[in-house]
């Protein structure tokens, strides 16, 4: 049985953010929640037709440069936090350098650098922000954890065990008190549970949808083409596939989508348990332009040209319609946050409370075009994102969350994974990278390249 319910913002206590803390503020989607035979609760939100924006996305500072030397010459990041007084600091991966900058976007301070010593980095691949303000950088090739303070630099490092390879740090801190980290073995996934001293103090297992005795098989992957190169093979990413996306939030709580499942829907399961929450948004879907869909059919064939494949991929696979989450992550004030594309081209974010309901969506009104690697960290009244222009050239942008502007006559405010010796490849997996892969950002990188 259902309870029918309108979503309104003004009973939100925790929420602080432009236009949720005002009383003034609603959003008249129609929010249902019934009980599955499971015992999750699924939490239905169904918007209001021709609903607007409840907030916009006001560009207040750009970091960054097309040319030159400086420290604001980002070659490719792998990490961003925000710090308190409107900083932040990133880490790039090519560098491997941490990169502090001021609320004012000047340079403050650089740490790390490549190297084997104290508080240098190998392959640092991420970057968290941990109790009292301090950085946490995973370096799993170098074996360690390192901890820096954003002024001061390195503080001290722990041990950092080997474990599933991810293009990007897919863990978190939980609580701040715990690291998790997600770990697979087979087709069994688990997270790990680290103290702060990067002890293992517990491993936690994930439901998983495969039989546990399911071997591998490159050919059969849903979300990737298989070809056969010289004694090996490679797996290339199916363009516009609905990869799984997953995210830790600060409770240790994991959020999800289903791989190959374009559908507006996301589970909550506590490791160790099962599934307690369903959230679904009922937002039509988004086609795929068909010049984009054919462009990357095209590319497909010119791959199995090149290689001088014999055989066909069946192109009916490239999908006709959009994922509907592209990215979830959660704003410090622990509202969750959904990427979702929109219907002219752009991107809007839905933003949910921690019992699912809808509380309002933020659209860029930017033009901007949004990292996939690295989420946007939202604090308070205020967002910061990566960014890349024409030149795929990154930049950070802090953008002030302003509330829209209502609309006359309207209510509504206005990788696949690698196993043995293959070699991941891919640059445009999302969520647990590396457990679930996903589509890679162009037909032309394949997801894995396995060598005979």
């Amino acid at each position: 049985m259902y309870e029918r319910t309108q979503a309104t913002l003004l009973a939100v206590t925790w929420v602080v953010l432009a236009g949720c803390g005002d009383s003034e503020s609603r959003s008249d989607w129609t929010t249902l929640r019934d009980t599955l035979p499971s015992g999750a609760v699924r939490v239905t939100n169904i918007p209001v037709p021709n609903a607007s924006p409840t907030w916009t996305l006001v560009e207040e500072l750009r970091v960054g440069s097309l040319e030159g030397t400086g420290a604001d010459a980002f070659a490719y990041l792998k990490g961003l936090v925000a710090l308190e007084g409107g900083g932040f600091v990133v880490l790039d991966s090519q560098a491997q350098e941490l990169r502090v900058f001021g609320a004012d976007g000047t340079h403050v301070a650089t740490h790390g650098g490549r190297g084997q010593g104290p508080g240098e980095f190998v392959d640092a691949n991420g970057l968290m922000l941990g109790p009292n303000g301090r950085l946490w950088v995973p370096d799993a090739r170098n074996g360690r954890m390192s901890v820096f303070d954003p002024e001061d630099g390195f503080i001290e490092s722990f041990p950092l065990a080997g474990g599933s390879y991810s293009w990007v740090w897919d863990g978190a801190i939980v609580d701040g008190s715990r690291i998790y980290r997600p770990w697979s073995s087979g087709n069994r996934y688990h997270i790990r549970v680290y103290d702060l001293t990067m002890t293992l103090v517990d491993s936690l297992p994930l439901p998983s949808d495969d039989p546990e005795d399911e071997e591998f098989d490159p050919e059969s992957q849903s979300g990737a083409f298989y070809l056969e190169l010289n004694g090996g093979y490679s797996m290339y990413g199916i363009p516009f596939f609905a990869s799984t996306v997953s995210f830790i939030d600060s409770r240790g709580a994991v959020w999800s989508t289903r791989a190959g499942d374009p559908a507006y829907r996301m589970t909550q399961r506590e490791p160790g348990g099962e599934t307690t929450f369903v959230v679904e948004t009922r937002r039509p879907a988004v086609p795929v332009p068909e010049v984009e869909r054919d462009s990357v059919i095209d590319e497909l064939r010119q791959i199995l040209s090149d290689a001088g494949a014999s055989g066909e991929w069946d192109l009916t696979r490239v999908p006709t319609v959009k994922p509907a989450v592209e990215a979830i992550f959660e704003s410090v004030e622990r509202n969750l946050w959904v990427r979702t594309p929109s219907a002219d081209g752009g991107v809007l974010f839905d933003v949910y409370a921690r019992d699912g309901n809808y509380l309002g969506t933020a659209t860029s009104g930017l033009g901007l075009n949004f990292s996939d690697q690295v989420d946007p960290v939202v604090r308070g009244d205020f967002v910061w994102l990566v960014v890349t222009d024409e030149f795929d050239v990154p930049y950070v942008v802090r953008a002030r969350i302003a509330t829209a502007e209502r609309k006359s006559g309207m209510r509504g405010w206005m990788a696949p994974e690698c196993e043995g010796n293959a070699r991941p490849t891919t640059i445009g997996e999302r969520g647990f990278r590396g457990i679930e892969g996903g589509a890679a950002a162009t037909p032309r990188q394949p997801l894995c390249t396995h060598k005979g």
